[in-house]
């Protein structure tokens, strides 16, 4: 099983919620989803506009935060960073995630319209993140 495999699977699971939960389809915004992300421990920082897909849908650099407290968050330069793709829609979002998926380098997660794409994920990270789009499902 390649690397990333269990955190695709509890993000496809999560995506399943996310998108079909009660009463249609949910939908964020780059900023919307950090924060809702980072309320359930993620961690996660927002960076800038990168790109664009090639049907116009923003691309964003993502980076872990320092945890609140940490007394040296310039030490924190070799934790995980990323893309993230904020899709027109749900559907959108699945044909980036599939694309994701084919690489063979990148872990990948997937809640509602929104696509995260790592390289090197420390363990450590890939639990905060899963845990958080699992938890944002919940809530769908």
């Amino acid at each position: 099983m390649r690397r990333g495999a269990a955190a695709t699977l509890l993000a496809a699971a999560a995506t399943a919620a996310l998108t079909f939960g009660c009463g249609g389809e949910r939908e964020f915004d780059a900023g919307g989803f950090i924060d809702a992300a980072n309320d359930e421990g993620a961690e996660l920082a927002l960076g800038e506009q990168i790109t664009t897909t090639p049907a116009d849908e923003p691309v964003y650099a993502i980076r872990f935060a320092a945890p609140p407290g940490d007394p040296n968050p310039q030490l924190q330069s070799g934790r995980s960073s990323g893309t993230m793709i904020v899709a027109g829609d749900a559907g959108s979002a699945g044909e980036q995630f599939d694309h994701c998926e084919g690489a063979a380098d990148l872990t990948c997660f997937r809640a509602a319209n929104v696509v995260l794409r790592f390289e090197a994920m420390a363990a450590a990270d890939r639990a905060r993140v899963s845990g958080a789009v699992s938890a944002l499902a919940s809530e769908g």
